[in-house]
């Protein structure tokens, strides 16, 4: 099967900002699956907290190329909590992102790229290589925590994201033989 090489590079809060403020983690991503090259970790300004986010949940839901927040956005504004949005979480961003589909098929996960390149790999391969990342991020949170944020709406939404995160990551230790499309 399809090896996954997906890993944080250069994680970085905003430069000259208070990290304790900063409610994302910054830097590049290397992910390869086999000799596909996605990211090439060279760009270091990715918003790889949602990256995290997002790729935790394609281990339980399809991700769908069009329609959808990107997996990987360059930027996310805010994250604020919003009924009408999947999982009640919206965070906004700018046009430069990295996005492909993410269908589940049984116990296979089919990555299509926006080139046409369709890969296969194991949902067990891809939650592996998708908790690795997250919970390497996750680490980095903790470097500045607790986070000060004094707008309420900002505050329940960076709440939100976090309890979904941990949702998500307890779920995929305990559940990834059942996916929901």
């Amino acid at each position: 099967m399809n090896d996954v090489n997906l890993r944080p590079i250069n994680m970085h809060w905003v430069e000259e900002g208070d990290p304790y403020l900063d409610c994302c983690v910054h830097g590049g991503i290397y992910f390869q699956i086999d000799s596909y090259v996605v990211c090439d970790g060279n760009e270091t300004e990715w918003t790889i907290s949602t990256a995290a986010f997002n790729f935790l949940r394609s281990i339980f839901y399809d991700h769908a190329l069009l329609g959808e927040e990107p997996l990987i956005p360059h930027c996310g504004f805010n994250m604020w909590a919003v009924k009408g949005q999947p999982d009640a979480l919206y965070i906004p961003n700018c046009d430069t992102k990295v996005n492909w589909s993410i269908r589940h098929r049984g116990d296979q996960v089919i990555h299509e790229f926006v080139d046409g390149t369709t890969i296969e790999t194991s949902l067990t391969t891809w939650k592996r290589a998708v908790c690795k990342f997250a919970d390497e991020v996750y680490e980095f949170y903790q470097t500045a925590w607790p986070k000060v944020i004094t707008d309420e709406d900002d505050r329940k939404g960076f709440e939100l994201f976090m309890s979904l995160w941990q949702e998500r990551r307890a779920r995929a230790n305990h559940d990834a033989s059942s996916i929901d499309n």
